[in-house]
C-alpha cells in the first residue's frame, strides 16, 4: 500500500510549517539542548514495531546525544518515507523530540496531524494528546490544555504514570481558577497511582491545599464531595484544626474512623506526625524539621516558608522536611522540640518568635540537634543555636554600615507611622549613630496621603554632598514619596529596605528613577537565581501573598544552610536566593544583599552603595 496522495501532501505542508516554526535553525549547529522545565514522559509504545529506516535511525542517534529539534526534522522526514502505522510513531517521535528541544508549537502542530489521522488507535491518541498538552501548557493556554488533559483520563490504556501526571496538573490548574474540592479530588485520586517515594510529596500538596482553606469552606465540601477518601482527608484536616497536640489529634482521627467504618482505610504521610504508623517517623533519619508557628498572622507566612523549604528539598534530593506547629504556646513549643529529637530530627529550622526561640534554648541539651532560628531572643546564645533573621531590619543595618564605609556622614530619615515602620528607622539610626553619622532630620507620614509637608519638613537643613535620605516604604507610597522628596532636592541620594519585597514594582515606577535600594533581586526576578524553585513554588503557593513569596524564598534558603549545618560545614558562602549567606561570629548567619537602582521604571543591579557625589 502507498502513501495517499493527500496525505503525502499534507505531510509535505507539516514539514513546511515546522520548519518555519524553527526546526531548521538548527540544521548545522550541533549543540546540547537543555532539558524541558516540564518534560512529558515517554508515550506507551504501540503495539506495532517500527522497521527502521536510515532516516529514522540517525533521528534515533541524535536523540541520544541530545539534539532533539534535528531528531524532530528527521523523524519528519522518516514519516514522509514511511506509511501506514508507522507513519504515525514517526510523527509521533517528532513530537515528543520537539516538545523536548522547546519547540511546544511544532510539538502540537505534529500532534494535530495524529489526532486527525488516528481513530481506532487508543494508545496512540492518548500519547498525542498528552504531547498537545503538554505543548499547549508550554505556551500558557491553560483552559485548551486542560481540556486534553480531562480527555486523556476517559482512555482506559492511558499509562498510570501519564495519568498521574495528568491529575497532578488538573489539581494545579483547577487551583488556579479556583476551584479547590475538584482541586483535591484529582490530588486524592491520584495517589494509588503514585510510588511510595510519589506519595508523600502528594500527601504534602493535598495538606497545602487544605491549609488553605477556611473550616468553615472544608465543613461545606465536607457535605458536597462524595468521595469517602475526600471526606475522610476532610475530616482530618478539621482535627489537626481542634487538636494541636500530635497524640490528642491521633485518638481524634482514630475515633472519627472507628464512628465511619464505611471509609477505606489511608496512610496519612503527614509531616505534622498526623500517621497512624509511629515507626515511620522514628526512622526518618536526617530529616530536616520546621518548628514554625501555626496560629494568627503568621500561618500562611509558615506556611510559604516550609513550601521553600519542601521545595528546595526535591530540587536538591536532600533529607525530608517534616514540620511541627507550634500554636503560641512556649511550653508547647518545647515538648515539640523535645518530641522532635526522639523522633528523629537532625537539625530545625525555627523556632522563630522570641518566647519559642527561650523556650528551646531553656531545654535543648548540648547532644541535641542544632537549631537555626529565623528571629532573635536578647541574650540567647549557646553551641549549636544559630540565627537566621527574617526581620527587615537586617537590611535597614545593612545600609547604615554600607553607607557610612561609603563615605556617607549625614542621614536623613523618613518613615510611616506604624510599629514596622518605627522598628525599623530605630535600628537603622542605632546602628548609623554608632558607626559615628549624624542624622539631619527625621519626619513621619500617613500611608496614602501627601507627602509634600513632611518632605519639606524632612530637609528644611539642605543635604550636603556626603548626605542621603534613607526612605522605608512600600511599593504603594513609594513614588509618591520620592516625588516630594525629589521637588525639594533632585540630587539626594535616596536608600530605602526592602522596597522592593513584591513581585512587581508599583505601577508608576518610572516616577523611582534614581532610587536605590537593598533587597533580594529574587523576589523581583525569580528567574535571576535558582529559576526551578519559582514554578515549583507557584504550584504549591498558587494565590501567594507579597509577603508569603518573600516568606517563601527564606525557606529555600534556610533548607541549604540547614544542610550545611548537616554536614559540619560553615565555611564559605552560599549565593542563596535572598542573597549571599555565609556563617559569621556568634553562630550569626550574615545576609549580603545585592545593591539595585530603579532606572526609568527597570531595576538595574549595582555592585555596591553609591559612592557620595556620583
Amino acid at each position: 500500500m502507498t502513501t495517499p496522495p493527500a496525505l503525502k501532501a499534507s505531510l509535505r505542508l507539516l514539514m513546511t510549517l515546522a520548519l518555519a516554526t524553527g526546526l531548521s535553525a538548527c540544521a548545522s549547529m550541533p549543540h546540547k539542548t537543555p532539558p524541558s522545565s516540564n518534560p512529558a514522559p515517554v508515550p506507551a509504545e504501540t503495539t506495532t514495531s517500527i522497521p527502521e529506516t536510515s532516516t529514522a535511525q540517525h533521528a534515533d542517534q541524535l536523540m541520544a546525544d541530545g539534539h532533539e529539534l534535528e531528531a524532530a526534522r528527521d523523524y519528519i522526514h522518516a514519516a514522509a518515507e514511511a506509511r501506514g502505522q508507522t507513519q504515525l510513531n514517526y510523527l509521533m517521535e517528532a513530537a515528543q523530540a520537539s516538545l523536548k528541544g522547546r519547540k511546544p508549537q511544532v510539538a502540537i502542530l505534529l500532534a494535530n496531524e495524529v489526532l486527525r489521522l488516528q481513530h481506532d488507535n487508543a494508545e496512540l491518541r492518548g500519547a498525542a494528546l498528552w504531547i498537545r498538552a503538554q505543548g499547549l501548557m508550554d505556551q500558557g493556554q491553560t483552559p485548551s490544555a486542560k481540556g486534553n488533559l480531562e480527555e486523556l483520563l476517559t482512555i482506559a490504556s492511558t499509562p498510570q504514570d501519564v495519568r498521574a501526571q495528568a491529575m497532578g496538573t488538573l489539581a494545579t490548574l483547577y487551583t488556579q481558577e479556583g476551584h479547590e474540592l475538584t482541586a483535591l479530588n484529582f490530588l486524592i485520586e491520584r495517589d494509588s497511582l503514585l510510588s511510595s517515594n510519589e506519595v508523600a510529596e502528594n500527601h504534602r500538596r493535598i495538606h497545602a491545599l487544605l491549609d488553605l482553606q477556611s473550616s468553615a469552606k472544608l465543613q461545606n465540601w465536607q457535605g458536597r464531595s462524595g468521595n469517602p477518601l475526600v471526606q475522610e482527608w476532610i475530616a482530618v484536616a478539621l482535627i489537626t484544626r481542634q487538636d494541636p497536640d500530635p497524640q490528642q489529634r491521633q485518638a481524634a482521627i482514630s475515633a472519627w474512623l472507628a464512628a465511619h467504618p464505611g471509609h477505606p482505610p489511608i496512610n496519612f504521610s503527614d509531616d505534622t506526625a498526623t500517621t497512624t504508623d509511629t515507626s515511620a517517623l522514628n526512622s526518618a533519619l536526617g530529616s530536616i524539621c520546621a518548628l514554625l508557628p501555626s496560629s494568627g498572622p503568621y500561618a500562611p507566612l509558615s506556611q510559604a516558608i516550609t513550601a521553600g523549604m519542601a521545595t528546595a528539598a526535591q530540587l536538591q534530593s536532600g533529607p525530608a522536611v517534616r514540620v511541627l506547629r507550634t500554636t503560641g504556646n512556649p511550653s508547647y513549643t518545647a515538648v515539640l522540640f523535645e518530641r522532635g529529637v526522639k523522633e528523629g530530627c537532625k537539625v530545625f529550622v525555627g523556632p522563630w518568635l522570641p518566647q519559642d526561640i527561650n523556650a528551646v534554648a531553656a531545654v535543648r541539651k548540648p547532644s541535641d540537634p542544632p537549631v537555626i532560628a529565623l528571629g532573635t531572643a536578647p541574650g540567647v546564645q549557646q553551641p549549636g543555636l544559630y540565627t537566621l533573621s527574617l526581620s527587615r531590619d537586617v537590611a535597614a543595618r545593612q545600609i547604615a554600615a554600607q553607607s557610612y564605609g561609603a563615605g556617607y556622614r549625614r542621614a536623613y530619615v523618613l518613615y510611616p507611622q506604624d510599629s514596622s515602620g518605627a522598628a525599623i528607622q530605630a535600628d537603622f539610626i542605632a546602628v548609623w549613630k554608632k558607626l559615628g553619622g549624624t542624622v539631619g532630620g527625621v519626619a513621619t507620614y500617613l500611608p496614602g496621603r501627601s507627602l509634600a509637608d513632611n518632605a519639606r519638613q524632612l530637609l528644611s537643613i539642605p543635604p550636603g554632598q556626603r548626605s542621603f535620605v534613607f526612605l522605608i516604604t512600600d511599593a504603594k507610597n513609594a513614588s509618591a514619596a520620592v516625588t516630594s522628596i525629589r521637588l525639594i532636592n533632585s540630587t539626594v541620594p535616596i536608600f530605602s529596605p526592602a522596597l522592593l519585597h513584591g513581585a512587581a514594582l508599583p505601577g508608576d515606577a518610572q516616577r523611582l528613577s534614581g532610587i536605590e535600594s537593598v533587597d533580594m533581586p529574587w523576589i523581583i526576578s525569580p528567574g535571576q537565581s535558582w529559576p526551578p524553585a519559582a514554578p515549583l513554588l507557584r504550584t504549591t503557593l498558587p494565590k501567594a501573598s507579597d509577603a508569603q513569596w518573600r516568606m517563601a524564598a527564606f525557606g529555600l534558603d534556610a533548607y541549604r544552610m540547614a544542610e550545611r549545618v548537616l554536614d559540619k560545614d560553615m565555611t564559605g558562602s552560599l549565593n542563596g536566593t535572598t542573597g549571599i549567606l555565609h556563617f559569621a561570629a556568634d553562630n550569626q548567619i550574615m545576609r549580603d544583599m545585592e545593591w539595585m537602582e530603579v532606572e526609568n521604571g527597570q531595576i538595574v543591579p549595582l555592585p555596591g552603595v553609591p559612592k557620595p557625589g556620583t
